[in-house]
């Protein structure tokens, strides 16, 4: 053990964090890449309520209840709400997750377009 021992390991190790240190930069600047990309589609302009009612609830929402709104397992049908829900009680469904249905508060608003795309369809 002549010598510096140390010094290839040091070395090793400064070349070791640099590298870290540029990828890091180079995978930020393509994670914003992506998410520009991706982020036009979550941005969609809707016409109608009822159309951003729709794609919320099949990416929400279907994966339990199902596409065409009849349930999926022990999970409830929602395709029979006109008549023993208001939009504002199923809002409130939607907000709350009564059961082992999870809450969806991040909605917000969008929860209304959910509730009238649900009373539409049941119709």
């Amino acid at each position: 053990m002549k010598g510096k021992p140390l010094f290839p390991f040091a070395v090793t190790a400064v070349l070791g964090i640099l590298l870290i240190v540029i990828l890091s930069f180079v995978g930020l600047n393509q994670g914003q890449d992506i998410a520009g990309e991706d982020g036009d589609a979550d941005e969609q302009e809707f016409e109608t309520a009822y159309e951003l009612g729709e794609h919320i609830y099949l990416q929400s929402c279907a994966a339990c209840h199902g596409q065409d709104l009849e349930g999926v397992g022990s999970n409830p049908a929602v395709n029979a709400l006109e008549g023993r829900f208001t939009k504002e009680e199923i809002v409130q469904i939607i907000h709350e997750g009564p059961g082992a249905m999870p809450p969806f508060a991040n909605l917000g608003d969008d929860a209304e377009a959910v509730a009238e795309f649900l009373l539409t369809e049941s119709e």
